[in-house]
């Protein structure tokens, strides 16, 4: 029986390189890459309501789900259901029943929390600007009280990619380890 995929999810404030490392990382392991299903969804739907994030949940479901089929070795995502999470809660307070549900049947995974330490860079769809230390710290909160190990990655996208790589490898070699926290 082949061994069940391992989940690496990119996660933390916006503008902090999660696509950037995402992508070079699923570049570099061969590993399939699951867009941010926001990017998609946001465009054509600004402002947008609670009804609006819960589809694009739905959505980063999806394309996860589909990522998964055939059982890769690896499957890195841009982002995940804690970015919803933590976007949900700034924007609409508790969590609805659906969202609640789907965060507690995530599959084994472990996430790469990227640090604000890079320079903002404006997009149409990015909103948070000015909080990305304080919602780093919900970020870092969350992972901390959770069940999946995690590592902050910062710097330059070199120091990122090989801080990332070196803890990958660690994770494929032994993904079932536990780490209450690796950063």
């Amino acid at each position: 029986m082949p061994a069940e995929p391992f989940i690496v999810c990119l996660t933390g404030a916006e503008s902090t390189g999660k696509t950037t490392l995402a992508t070079a990382l699923a570049e570099r392991y061969g590993a399939r890459l699951v867009p941010e299903a926001a990017r998609h969804h946001l465009a054509p739907h600004r402002p947008y309501g609670p009804e609006d994030v819960l589809a694009i949940a739905r959505a980063q479901l999806r394309l996860e789900a589909e990522a998964l089929e055939g059982s890769p070795r690896l499957v890195v995502c841009d982002t995940d259901l804690l970015v919803i999470q933590i976007w949900w809660q700034v924007k609409f307070g508790a969590l609805p029943e659906e969202l609640k549900m789907a965060l507690a049947g995530r599959s084994a995974r472990a996430y790469l929390l990227t640090r604000p330490d890079i320079p903002w860079m404006p997009d149409p769809l990015r909103e948070s600007g000015g909080e990305r230390s304080g919602l780093h710290r919900r970020y870092q909160q969350a992972l901390s009280s959770g069940p999946h190990p995690y590592l902050e990655v910062g710097g330059d996208l070199d120091r990122r990619l090989a801080t990332a790589r070196r803890q990958i490898d660690q994770w494929l070699a032994a993904p079932t380890r536990a780490c209450a926290n690796c950063s």
